[in-house]
């Protein structure tokens, strides 16, 4: 498949984008953090290490009516996300419009930097994220086995499909994206369809790839050795490529003519910037893989039922709707318009990839790009 729409260039994020954004739906965007690891003052650690979260138990004590009518007295949700903008903010319109008593505030970036604000919040007990999507499977599943999450209680879940809720229902599996490779059509007459065009001859000096910003690229980088030959990095390090850190970037860059061609991309990055008239498309290669996304209100949250009630719209048709319904990406829940079937897509195995495999293979790739 390969999508070919006018664009121009446009300041969207993606899972694994550089960089970070702070909104309120409904409002103008407005910065939260020059950068995702801003630190913290440490008066406010000391404050607020003082305070005591709720508990997941308060969250999920009484009806569903009980939920909501506690989360509009908490007014306000903090969402942290690896989405892309655009993405982000499609949804955060969308639950305004359903409780727009309660303001939602977006922070986003790539899902490796995010995690650690999410981490430093959790360690530290400072005020923070209460809801958190993420393609870093892995870390929910081992909170989940923790017990540090929220399991998802709203009317949504009735519909979910069972094999979309990891770890006994707590972990939802939110959607996916498939993993392209994205050229500027005035650079590139003769695009890549394939991993293996890349090693073309015309792209030495012209190529772009990302750098490793979560786990699901360490993996992505993985399966292109398992599937392309063992030698494919190197190869492809052959190539001259430029480092970016993901996919945002990387489209940016294609659009401006920077580089030619970009080995990774997802369409919820790049069909923003076609749409405003950049020169530039996607191939879908065949083989290929993609990331999934997982999502959790989180235990340690100061707004448990706010939390509790953004899930729940996030796992809704609506939300779902609002996410995927573009075409971009593809959604666990069937039936929603537009969005791409997620059996479509080869995700990959978060259990394949505990952290001391990932830090082996951030070695072993250091020593081959670095």
């Amino acid at each position: 498949m390969e999508q070919a729409m006018k664009n121009s260039r446009s300041n969207t994020g993606d899972h694994a984008a550089g960089g970070s954004v702070t909104t309120r739906a409904g409002r103008p965007a407005t910065t939260r953090s020059a950068r995702i690891g801003t630190v913290m003052a440490c008066t406010a650690v000391i404050a607020a290490a003082f305070t005591a979260a709720p508990s997941p138990a308060q969250a999920q004590a009484g009806d569903w009516s009980s939920i909501v009518a506690a989360a509009r007295k908490e007014g306000k949700v903090l969402f942290y996300t690896g989405q892309p903008t655009p993405v982000a903010n499609r949804i955060s319109a969308g639950f305004r419009k359903l409780y727009p008593e309660i303001n939602v505030d977006v922070v986003r970036g790539p899902s490796g930097e995010v995690l650690a604000k999410v981490d430093q919040e959790r360690a530290t007990g400072i005020d923070g994220a209460d809801v958190f999507v993420s393609t870093e499977v892995g870390w929910f599943t081992d909170r989940a086995k923790e017990g540090k999450l929220l399991k998802p209680s709203g009317p949504a879940l009735k519909a979910w499909p069972a094999q979309y809720l990891q770890q006994g229902g707590v972990v939802p599996i939110v959607g996916s994206d498939p993993f392209v490779i994205i050229y500027n059509k005035n650079l590139a007459p003769n695009p890549p369809r394939s991993y293996a065009d890349l090693l073309r001859p015309e792209f030495r000096g012209k190529l772009g790839t990302t750098e490793l910003a979560s786990t699901v690229l360490v993996a992505w980088y993985d399966w292109l050795e398992k599937t392309q030959g063992a030698d494919y990095l190197t190869r492809l390090k052959a190539q001259n490529p430029r480092l970016y850190n993901g996919s945002t970037p990387l489209a940016q860059s294609v659009a401006s003519g920077e580089i030619a061609v970009s080995a990774f991309g997802v369409p919820t990055a790049i069909i923003p910037i076609i749409e405003q008239g950049a020169p530039m498309a996607y191939v879908v290669p065949n083989p290929g893989m993609g990331n999934l996304y997982g999502a959790a209100a989180l235990g340690w949250s100061r707004r448990p039922n706010a939390a509790q009630l953004l899930t729940d719209y996030i796992m809704s048709a609506d939300g779902q709707a609002q996410w995927h319904g573009r075409g971009e990406s593809a959604s666990p829940l069937p039936g929603v318009p537009g969005a791409i079937p997620l059996s479509t897509i080869t995700p990959y195995d978060p259990a394949k990839y505990p952290p001391a495999v990932v830090n082996k293979y951030r070695e072993y790739w250091s020593k081959i790009y670095k």
